[in-house]
This record gives C-alpha cells, sequence and structure tokens, in this order.
C-alpha cells in the first residue's frame, strides 16, 4: 500500500532529468520518483526510487516545504557527476515495454521552455522560491529563473493559488 507520492528534481549542467514513458496511456515525462511505502519516510522513499530508477546514489539537497500536488513530498537531489542508466519500477516487471511507465531517461536542457509543461514550470517556481528561502544558489538558478520568466510565474502562481483555496 502506497501513502503518497515522493519525486525528486535532478539538475545537471543547466539539464533536468525526467523519466519519460506512459502515463494513463500517454507518452511523457515525469520527475523520477514514486509510492511511499507504509514505514517508510519519505526521504527514504525518494532516496529508494532514485537507486531504483537511475542505478545511482542520490543525495538530499533539501525537502520542498510547499507542494503542488497533495501527497506529494518533493526533493531537489544531487548526484553528483554519476552516470545514470535506466533501472526499473519494481511493481512493472514483465509488463509488455509499451505499457511501463518508466521506459527511458531524458536530460532536458532548461532553455528549451517548449519542453516544459505547467506542472513542471510550477514546480520550478516552487524550487525558485526554496533556494532563496535558504539562500541556496546554484549554477543553474539563472537559468531556472529566465525559462519561468514573469508572465509565466505570475500566470502558474495565480493558477496554483485558485487550486489551493479549493
Amino acid at each position: 500500500m502506497r501513502i503518497g507520492r515522493a519525486q525528486a528534481i535532478i539538475i545537471e549542467d543547466n539539464k533536468i532529468l525526467f523519466g519519460y514513458g506512459n502515463i494513463g496511456g500517454k507518452l511523457g515525462h515525469f520527475f523520477i520518483g514514486g509510492g511511499i511505502e507504509v514505514g517508510e519516510t519519505a526521504c527514504e522513499a525518494v532516496l529508494r526510487e532514485v537507486n531504483e530508477e537511475i542505478n545511482v546514489k542520490g543525495k538530499i539537497i533539501f525537502e520542498f516545504r510547499k507542494e503542488v500536488s497533495e501527497k506529494h513530498s518533493t526533493f531537489l537531489i544531487d548526484i553528483g557527476r554519476a552516470q545514470c542508466t535506466l533501472g526499473y519500477d519494481p511493481e512493472e516487471v514483465g509488463l509488455n515495454k509499451k505499457w511501463l511507465t518508466l521506459q527511458k531517461l531524458i536530460w532536458l536542457p532548461l532553455r528549451n521552455k517548449e519542453s516544459f509543461t505547467s506542472i513542471d514550470l510550477a514546480y520550478f517556481i516552487l524550487l525558485i522560491e526554496e533556494c532563496s528561502k535558504r539562500k541556496f544558489k546554484p549554477e543553474w538558478l539563472m537559468e531556472l529563473k529566465q525559462l519561468v520568466g514573469n508572465k509565466i510565474y505570475d500566470k502558474i502562481m495565480h493558477s496554483y493559488q485558485c487550486l489551493s483555496n479549493l
């Protein structure tokens, strides 16, 4: 039984790592992560998922204080310069490849605004806010701020506030 989702935001060389595969019958990208098992903390879950899905030992930089989706726990994860390779989801062993949630890993450059969904952008806005509050200034922060831009920031934050008020 799962009690929530733990997910990792991993950024290296101005690129963000996503899993890519079948999400509800459509192909798309998603943050590396998965279910939090009963008896497992969100921190333990995200590190386990990183290890299973990209075959790397990650290190938590911080956990987000706010979330876009209820029952989600999002973490900024450092993998150093480790080489990621496609892992697996233990719950999907034996499924036909076209139905697998995790089919490949993709690094999307932060400069490619059209590659990101509104959910991605909402998490990027939260990431910028988290970095600011923590006085954390990674080399990719300016590029992330340029990606989001003021108009997108205002639009996403308005939508996020409307959803939070429901």
